[in-house]
């Protein structure tokens, strides 16, 4: 890792122990409770950081900020519980979609297709693929293989693979 990273997380350790050492530490109560407060508003604001940096490194650079001034927003109103819950509701909700997309993608459903063209270069769809993986398979035992074994619907094989392989082709810049 680079220095600088290095520089960055010891600052933020350091932090983090001079607020647990002052807790630890304060002569009252009152006092005690102002740093255990300093030291969830700090972990807080490193929630809404570290989520900006991971959705920034996944390629979203413009759903970043939006998502951090949500998460940000969730954070001071209700606590951490809230930001937490903000960032998995985005992921199973806009995983839920990719998945559909996909899945109609597999079926060689040409909207699906066109959808993935509108919006997408081969780099961010391969991202948004890793990310959305777990959410293709709960969707696919969900709406596709659990209602083939329980009806009399015949059952398709799913290969996430040949669909990537195919979209490779599709989005080719």
């Amino acid at each position: 890792m680079k220095r600088d990273h290095w520089i960055f997380i010891a600052t933020v350790v350091g932090v983090f122990f001079l607020l647990l050492a002052g807790a630890w530490t304060s002569p009252d109560f009152a006092e005690q409770q102002s740093y255990i407060e300093a030291l969830v508003m700090f972990g807080s604001l490193l929630f809404v950081f570290s989520v900006v940096v991971v959705v920034a490194a996944l390629g979203f650079r413009s759903f970043a900020l939006f998502m951090a001034l949500f998460v940000a927003m969730a954070v001071s109103l209700y606590g951490y519980q809230a930001g937490v819950m903000v960032v998995g509701m985005t992921y199973l909700i806009w995983g839920l979609v990719f998945a559909i997309q996909l899945l109609l993608v597999h079926h060689r459903v040409e909207g699906a297709l066109r959808w993935f063209r509108e919006r997408y270069t081969f780099q961010s769809f391969s991202y948004e693929y890793k990310a959305f993986y777990p959410m293709i398979w709960i969707f696919y035992f969900f709406f596709e293989y659990l209602p083939s074994r329980l009806g009399s619907d015949k059952h398709i094989d799913f290969d996430p693979s040949k669909v990537y392989e195919m979209m490779k082709e599709e989005l080719k810049a």
